[in-house]
């Protein structure tokens, strides 16, 4: 039997913002908007603790406490930092030399990945299905590893030297990530000389025909289809298949358009061979060639700021094309138009849609490499992890990482965490295509507590009793829409939040 619960629906729509509808990302948002947004000057959070960013309304929150001359930073914007369900994290301390696990949620450290020792510290690659796995080569070996979380257990997929016979070094790659987005195909490089890529599925090795490496091995394209180095992009033969209109160009990363193409997303300071194709954020699709500015002078911003880092890794976003960029500038004060600036975008030919999200407040220069920003896209692409040493005071003093929970992060509650009659609670992942966690205070003292669903009409769909800290949530038990719920504890605690169902 379905009920009416308008009081509490309407109790629910009143305090949340409408961040479900979709994972439309611009939700909240100044869409293309190039007006002035200066910086201002507002104190560090503490750690774990947020601040809204006085020129964008959004929210930054503090993840790490590195202490005095302490670095705590993402491992690079093309490195996916978050696990397939956003449930973990991975951060790199470069104060120490080693890998933090963290909570992908809470944030809270867990431990070191001190039993992990990958070749190169920028290239730990999540599962892009599984959330208990990740991918990296081993040193000094060159096995690449697949590590099971949960366990710890290391499995050996291939070495890369044995399978390559290579008597040199083996690396696998530089700026761009290298692993297709089911998980199958990697490519590396032998010495500066030859190149290649492997297929786990099939156990199948193939070179590819690049004409000069440059210490550079090919990208994998997400598809797994096509491999891009330079200005070229190859076939699954390793045969060059196009050129791209691409000039000068640094700091890119290989994701996907919206339209599901395989795309490669980079800052361009100079037009291409052809012309035109010059901007903070290009976008050329790997399947037609064709060049699609995403920030550029021609849409009203400035000639390309420096220090932009592009991450295109949002693979759990149903709308597809987003990613999120950060940019140093050439004044570095915050004043102008995406000096010191976040911004997230969707490159969708016609309807390119760009929304600057916060200033960073990280100017690069006492820590070099490592006071970069260096933004990275959560898969869902409702929040975006960077690095900063912070303005005012706290300039230079240590390098932190943030978060910046956009409207469409799916945390919600009904007042400040800070009052007594609050429980905490959040629904992961969201929205749902299968199965999601609601995840409640683990308070001892709230441990009994009535859950009510509600659906965007108003019927109760579901009642009952939570006597734990998680509620799963299933999708086949619902149509597809938006649900409201109400958590109420024994005390009169209680929280309310939404969530949505997809097909």
């Amino acid at each position: 039997m379905i009920y009416r619960y308008t009081g509490i629906c309407l109790l629910i729509m009143t305090i949340l913002t409408t961040n479900l509808q979709s994972q439309d990302l611009t939700e909240g948002l100044m869409v293309n908007d190039l007006s002035a947004h200066p910086m201002q000057d507002i104190d560090k959070p503490n750690y774990l603790e947020s601040i809204t960013d006085p020129s964008f309304g959004t929210t930054i929150r503090r993840i790490t406490d590195a202490g005095d001359n302490g670095v705590i930073v993402p491992m690079y914007s093309t490195i996916q930092a978050w696990n397939a369900d956003e449930s973990f994290m991975i951060l790199y301390d470069q104060s120490q030399g080693r890998h933090l696990l963290l909570d992908g949620m809470t944030y809270a450290s867990i431990r070191y990945l001190d039993d992990v020792n990958p070749a190169d510290i920028e290239q730990i690659f999540w599962d892009f299905q599984d959330p208990d796995i990740f991918y990296y080569l081993e040193r000094p070996s060159r096995d690449l590893i697949r590590y099971h979380l949960s366990t710890q257990q290391k499995v050996v997929i291939v070495n890369f030297k044995d399978i390559s016979s290579c008597n040199g070094t083996v690396a696998m790659g530089n700026d761009i990530q290298m692993m297709s987005w089911d998980n199958d195909v990697f490519s590396f490089r032998c010495n500066n000389a030859t190149c290649y890529s492997y297929r786990i599925s099939t156990d199948e090795l193939i070179e590819i025909d690049v004409a000069n490496t440059n210490f550079v091995a090919p990208s994998v394209a997400p598809s797994g289809t096509r491999y891009y180095h330079g200005n070229q992009v190859y076939d699954t033969s390793g045969s060059p298949l196009l050129s791209l209109n691409e000039s000068n160009l640094e700091h890119s990363c290989i994701g996907k358009l919206a339209n599901g193409n395989d795309a490669h997303f980079a800052i361009a300071f100079a037009q291409g061979p052809d012309g035109g194709c010059l901007g903070d954020v290009i976008a050329h699709d790997l399947t037609t060639g064709d060049c699609i500015p995403v920030i550029s002078q021609d849409q009203g911003y400035e000639y390309p700021q420096s220090g932009t880092h592009i991450s295109a890794l949002a693979h759990k976003n149903t709308e597809g094309g987003w990613l999120a960029a950060s940019m140093i500038g050439y004044d570095r004060d915050g004043q102008s138009l995406l000096d010191q600036e976040l911004i997230i975008a969707k490159a969708e030919a016609g309807n390119i849609k760009v929304c600057r999200i916060g200033h960073h407040r990280s100017d690069e220069e006492e820590f070099d490499y490592w006071g970069e920003p260096h933004a990275v896209i959560s898969p869902t692409g409702t929040r975006v992890l960077f690095g900063s040493d912070w303005s005012g005071a706290e300039d230079g003093r240590s390098v932190d990482s943030y978060v910046v929970e956009l409207p469409s992060f799916s945390i919600s509650t009904s007042v400040s965490e800070n009052d007594k009659n609050i429980i905490k609670s959040s629904v992961f992942p969201n929205p749902i295509t299968d199965v999601a966690t609601l995840i409640l205070d683990g308070s001892t003292s709230r441990n009994i507590r009535t859950l009510t669903i509600i659906n965007s009409n108003g019927n109760v769909v579901k009642s009952c009793i939570v006597d734990n800290n998680h509620y799963d949530i299933n999708s086949a038990d619902y149509v597809a829409g938006i649900y409201y719920y109400e958590v109420v504890s024994h005390d009169g605690s209680k929280s309310v939040g939404k969530f949505l169902i997809v097909d």
